[in-house]
């Protein structure tokens, strides 16, 4: 490498960033997700449009042996650091309290598409496989890559639709946790074999046995002290930032020092810092956007420039790969959640809602192409089920869950209890103070419904953003739902993701198992109180008629706005 590739470099970098950044933000106007938009920057960048229009502009910016190596390993980096961010997503507490949901949902979700991607794999013809001799090898990776979910793109779609603070969304976030862990203990597994390595059994259980091992003291002991670190860095972002990439730094070379792949070892950094307590949202948010913005963006503009889409795109393909993929998740997982205790409309909304596949798989997807695995052909294919899975996603979950509740929070707004101002100045403090004004109603449940929405608020903060929370729980021996709302002027800290303290305040107890109270609730709240009108709105209410009403009004003006379609740059 020499002054002139570093220059072509440097230009090429600027190239794709800039690119990849304006279709974007050009697509999301559009209504398409921002990934879209930077795949398609480097479909116009790669072989499909550049290199057949001004063939030697094209040579002159991507191509050569010193510029390929260079991008590589910048996407390479870029892989990493997205699936940091994607193990910030996990929260172990979550997973444990809603286990036995969580279970079922995960595992049928999980091995239906196995079992489907595997006789995909199977009963494809030779003419789709890069090398039909090694057919098992392919039927194993169409397996695993079906199975696994987009806890990121999930997670996005679940704050879209409100439904991200509910016990329904806690189960598909904890079944998607799952998904991810094991879906990528499983890719790497394959790693080896995709390689070129021979399948040795003995060595494989040594892998995975040194890697499980590292995993699990990560988790345990290597938790700890993470967290320990973190809470030195008090509130200095710019130090956390710094810590956790030299983290996952060290966690992707232990992996593939051990013969699985980087990936596997960054994820399980990430979601070893991502349950520490110390890590504030703003902090974690700092590190997305950073991520997001710098590197997600080259690395999917850099997949136009490895395939031609025009000569790969395979209607037939793309149209069976989608249709497995979709039938076998929605499917396994609608099942699981019915086990699991949910109704139907509610369990298939857990399985649309894990039906998101977004850029894990094609992360996974690129990762086999580079592998020597997939042919062109099934990597556009993937690639299409990818985007249109998340696509669909949030549009089926507001289907089957979304029922207009306004009036009904009204009602139980009415029927509850109104506070102007809270005197405290913590959540814990704020969740008495509102319980000790419901106790008339309550009785003796007054004290268990505290405990509960307390240790609730602990496992899973309940801080929407734009300055509201809404603290809730499910109370034994309630028959119907109580709410009340208290105003903070000063604002209290209820962990939100954008880290702003809560001055809307709304406490919500449930009956227990009713799930679809849950969902409708707080989804109405959440499309009238967060508008920024309604918020000034209920600032200056003076009393809880005043309050009922404006919330009333502006969940009816936002009711009718569509869900906006998933982000997938929010990986």
């Amino acid at each position: 490498m020499n002054d002139h590739d570093t220059l072509r470099f440097l230009i090429a970098l600027a190239v794709l960033l800039g690119t990849a950044k304006l279709v974007g933000e050009l697509g999301r106007k559009l209504g398409l997700p921002l990934v879209v938009g930077e795949i398609l920057a480097g479909i116009l960048l790669g072989p499909t449009v550049l290199s057949r229009a001004l063939p030697s502009l094209g040579q002159a910016l991507f191509h050569g042996t010193a510029m390929r190596q260079m991008l590589s390993g910048y996407t390479t980096l870029a892989v990493v650091l997205l699936l940091v961010v994607a193990g910030l997503e996990v929260d172990l507490g979550i997973v444990l309290r809603r286990g036995r949901e969580a279970i079922f949902a995960s595992t049928f979700g999980m091995l239906a598409p196995l079992a489907g991607g595997i006789v995909l794999g199977l009963a494809l013809p030779d003419s789709d496989l890069i090398a039909p001799d090694r057919r098992g090898l392919f039927a194993l990776f169409m397996g695993v890559a079906l199975s696994i979910s987009a806890l990121p793109v999930i997670a996005k779609t679940l704050l879209d639709l409100g439904l991200f603070k509910t016990d329904l969304g806690l189960v598909v976030m904890s079944a998607a946790m799952v998904n991810d862990l094991v879906g990528w203990l499983g890719f790497s597994v394959l790693v080896g074999p995709m390689r070129g390595g021979a399948l040795d059994v003995q060595r494989l259980s040594i892998t995975v046995g040194l890697t499980l091992a590292f995993g699990g003291a990560l988790l345990t002991v290597g938790r700890s002290a993470i967290d320990r670190l973190l809470s030195r860095f008090g509130e200095s972002s710019g130090g956390v930032v710094s810590l956790v990439i030299v983290l996952a730094l060290v966690g992707a070379s232990v992996t593939e020092a051990l013969g699985v792949h980087a990936v596997l070892g960054s994820f399980i950094v990430g979601v070893a810092i991502g349950d520490s307590p110390s890590l504030r949202e703003r902090t974690r948010a700092t590190i997305h956007d950073f991520v997001t913005s710098v590197f997600a963006p080259v690395f999917f503009a850099s997949l136009g420039l490895r395939v031609d889409f025009f000569r790969a795109f395979d209607p037939r393909l793309c149209i069976l790969v989608f249709t497995i993929a979709s039938v076998t998740k929605v499917v396994g997982c609608t099942l699981g959640a019915k086990v699991g205790g949910f109704n139907w409309r509610e369990a298939g909304a857990v399985g649309f809602g894990l039906n998101a596949r977004g850029a894990m798989e094609i992360i996974l997807a690129l990762l086999a192409l580079e592998a020597g695995l997939l042919k062109e052909q099934v990597f556009v294919a993937l690639v299409v089920m990818a985007i249109g899975t998340s696509l669909l996603s949030g549009p089926m979950m507001k289907r089957l869950l979304y029922t207009k509740e306004e009036e009904r929070v009204v009602t139980l707004l009415r029927r509850g209890a109104f506070i102007r101002p809270l005197k405290s100045r913590n959540a814990t403090d704020a969740i008495r103070e509102l319980a000790a004004m419901l106790e008339p109603k309550l009785g003796h449940l007054a004290e268990q419904a505290r405990l509960a929405v307390t240790e609730r608020e602990q496992v899973a903060p309940t801080g929407l953003g734009d300055g509201v929370a809404v603290p809730h729980a499910q109370i034994d021996g309630l028959t119907e739902p109580i709410l009340a709302l208290g105003i903070a002027p000063e604002g209290i800290d209820f962990d939100a993701p954008d880290g702003e303290p809560a001055r809307i305040v709304f406490l919500l107890l449930l009956v227990p198992d009713r799930y679809e109270d849950e969902i409708q609730i707080l989804a109405s709240i959440a499309r009238g109180a967060i508008a920024e009108e309604a918020r000034s709105a209920l600032l200056m209410a003076g009393d809880i008629d005043t309050a009922a009403s404006v919330l009333s009004e502006a969940a009816k003006r936002t009711a009718a706005r569509k869900t906006r379609a998933p982000t997938l740059a929010d990986i």
